[in-house]
Parts: structure tokens; sequence; C-alpha cells
């Protein structure tokens, strides 16, 4: 799973709307259902804004669940 589709699904499983991360990330809505929808890669300064202050949670967190996964079909 992309990064995206990882941070896309935190947000729907959360009830969340793209609309209130991109306010909360000050992330242009455009841009940001860009990133979302994999048509423009998500750079390392939008994940840490997107992570931080859109969903309020630590980075790490979908790079720890995406070695998990790894880790779990190896």
């Amino acid at each position: 799973m992309n990064m995206n589709q990882c941070i896309r699904s935190f947000i729907e499983d959360n009830k969340l709307t793209f609309t209130l991360v991109s306010d909360r990330s000050g992330i242009n809505m455009k841009k940001f259902s860009r990133m979302m929808t994999g048509k423009q890669k998500i750079s390392t300064d939008d994940y840490e804004t997107i992570c931080l202050k859109g969903l309020n949670i630590s980075p790490a967190f979908f790079y720890a669940k995406k070695f998990l996964e790894t880790k779990n079909t190896a």
C-alpha cells in the first residue's frame, strides 16, 4: 500500500474529511486532493505536516504499520 493510500485509509477510518485535514495542515485543498489520489507525490515536508498538524499523529505511525505488514508477509 502506498503512503497516500495509507493516509487516505486513516482519514476514512477515522471519519475525517479531506477538507478538514487540508485545513488543519494548511495545504491547499487541490494539492491535498492530488496527493491523496496519487496524482502528485507527497514531499517529506508535506507528509510531516499532514501527520503532525492534519491528523495529530506521529509521522512514524504509517511506517511502523507498513513495516509490520511487510514483516508478516515474509
